[in-house]
């Protein structure tokens, strides 16, 4: 039985790929916490000495931690259910954040910033690029492209009770 019930491509990038990405989300900040909030916004070079507001590392921890609820919640929701509709729903609210994710991404970056790709950091091709990717793939998935999440046989699901 597969680990998961996605196709391998979806499977790969939903229940690996994007799992480890959120992972790196988390352990970002609690080894460069003032790195992470200084390279929100890719600009010129910052003074790492430069004093940092006490909100702005709440936020950065409060942010962590979301990336890594997200990655508790993925593995739980691809790896433990049998339900494609739970897979499709779960990802409908995914593509969704996905578009908020990148929307305020550049809200907070302006236009000049973001569309000059040659100055995005780590952390920008994070927030967009990944993003992005992760984006154009749940579209894909739902249009069909890579086939659809094949949900487990009743008598399958009562052997692994």
């Amino acid at each position: 039985m597969p680990a998961t019930i996605f196709p391998t491509w979806p499977h790969l990038v939903f229940a690996v790929f994007e799992p480890i990405t959120l992972i790196g989300g988390w352990l970002a900040p609690i080894f460069d916490l003032q790195g992470f909030v200084l390279d929100q916004i890719p600009s010129s070079p910052v003074p790492k000495e430069l004093e940092i507001h006490a909100t702005s590392f709440a936020l950065a921890y409060q942010l962590a931690n979301l990336y890594g609820l997200m990655a508790l919640l993925g593995a739980g929701v691809f790896y433990a259910t049998s339900e494609p509709n739970v897979l499709r729903n779960y990802l409908g609210a995914l593509a969704i954040a996905d578009v908020g994710h990148i929307y305020v991404t550049y809200l907070a970056m302006g236009p000049g910033l973001f569309f000059d790709v040659a100055k995005w950091n780590a952390l920008t091709w994070g927030n967009v690029g990944v993003t992005g990717f992760l984006f154009v793939n749940r579209l894909l998935y739902f249009l069909g492209v890579f086939g659809y999440a094949q949900g487990v046989p009743v008598e399958k699901q009562k052997k692994r009770v």
